[in-house]
């Protein structure tokens, strides 16, 4: 007989605690159901007998979410739904809305006539044609870009690009979403892009083209940690360059940059600025999370900055 092993603070329907086995034999014990149900699916399958799969699709999806259930992405405590946060993390998510600047999209503090620019937009114009983030850069935002990024929590992405929706133009003909590219070497190293991710859930759910690489990262850039604004665009000012092969798609394009999270913004303009010469007509950046001017970023942000 397997040696059960009580833990604390599993909660079950029933109201309580309950024993739980290890690890290792619950696993094994959940896969070989997981066979068991996969090879009655499959008989059942070959009599045509639907209701009797959908019956038995109903008990599997049970059983899994009962294994595996549903955690909030911020925090990782249980969730009643799927990519859904908790109570305690969905009122510190701050998700960005009109009123906003009409250059760089940040947040007026009140309603505003159409067109208005903030002040930063008024004495320096940017190249881009506006930002949409879905939510503030903070403690519990930053998780999510984290857990995509370094933790290879890569369902996170399609959670992004669902909030991300919302923002997208109306009019989508002629658009193009493009990730902000990685050096082959991080590349490598990471086997995935955060931002392709991205921008390919979220291309496909607004019904638009997406191209991987009409961007080339040419140069592997360095740490920006502790580097000022100035001194981070003359890193990253000559990283990336157009893929030769693409420069008759970006003329006349109208192009969604896709990054994970936007901080001083020089990665992102030195991507903008790449396209606008290779003849791009707008360029639009759309990020998970932006650092808003005036406010306190989190302590170690530079763990997300290079990219």
């Amino acid at each position: 007989m397997r040696k059960i092993l009580p833990q604390k603070g599993i909660a079950c329907s029933f109201g309580g605690p309950f024993a739980q086995c290890p690890p290792a034999v619950a696993v094994e014990d959940f896969w070989r159901l997981m066979c068991c149900l996969h090879l009655c699916l499959v008989e059942i399958a070959e009599l045509s007998d639907k209701s009797a799969m959908l019956f038995l699709s109903k008990i599997a999806k049970a059983i899994l979410d009962f294994a595996l259930p549903e955690r909030c992405p911020a925090c990782g405590d249980i969730t009643p739904d799927s990519n859904s946060f908790c109570a305690i993390c969905w009122p510190k998510i701050r998700f960005l809305n009109p009123p906003w600047c009409a250059g760089c999209a940040a947040p007026f503090a009140y309603e505003q006539p159409e067109g208005t620019l903030c002040p930063d937009c008024l004495a320096t114009p940017p190249r881009h044609d506006g930002i949409r983030a879905a939510v503030a850069y903070d403690t519990t935002s930053r998780q999510i870009a984290l857990r995509l990024k370094y933790g290879g929590k890569i369902g996170m992405a399609k959670l992004i690009a669902r909030h991300l929706v919302r923002h997208l133009p109306d009019d989508r003909n002629n658009i193009i979403v493009t990730p902000v590219p990685l050096h082959w070497t991080r590349l490598w190293s990471r086997s995935f892009n955060q931002s392709a991710l991205i921008g390919r859930e979220l291309a496909r759910l607004g019904e638009m083209e997406y191209c991987a690489d009409l961007l080339k990262r040419t140069r592997r850039t360095p740490s920006l940690r502790g580097l000022s604004s100035k001194e981070r665009r003359k890193v990253v000012g000559s990283a990336f360059s157009a893929n030769p092969a693409r420069t008759p798609q970006i003329s006349g394009a109208r192009i969604l940059l896709i990054d994970d999270v936007l901080t001083t913004g020089a990665t992102s303009n030195g991507c903008i600025r790449v396209l606008k010469k290779s003849g791009a007509s707008w360029v639009q950046l759309f990020c998970w999370a932006r650092a808003l001017r005036g406010e306190a970023l989190p302590e170690y942000v530079s763990d997300i900055l290079p990219t």
